[in-house]
């Protein structure tokens, strides 16, 4: 069997002063665990605020993007019912000649 001795007046201010130490550095941790949860929250709103930005600006772009879209289609379409006409035209000035070279020509 052992025998256990009370700790001397030194061990037992030793060990109260470890306590005390713990406890500060555990408060300072506990400190800095809210402000960081502070901050997250603020970067958390931001974050949303930023996402909502994001998404109304691609919503804006998407849209720009279809008119410019739909002009170029509509501007190829015109460009080729032009060209179209402007064949149509050439060849009515060629026969146009044509006809009036027919009659010198008898």
């Amino acid at each position: 069997m052992s025998i256990e001795l009370p700790p001397d007046h030194l061990e037992v201010l030793a060990l109260r002063n470890r306590i005390q130490h713990i406890a500060e550095e555990n408060k300072y941790v506990n400190d800095e665990n809210d402000h960081l949860r502070e901050n997250n929250g603020e970067l958390a709103l931001e974050n949303d605020e930023l996402k909502k930005g994001l998404a109304l600006a691609e919503q804006r772009l998407e849209r720009v993007t279809d008119f410019w879209r739909s002009a170029e289609e509509e501007l190829t379409k015109q460009i080729a019912i032009s060209e179209d006409l402007t064949k149509q035209l050439e060849a009515a000035k060629s026969e146009l000649a044509s006809a009036k070279q027919a009659p010198k020509s008898t």
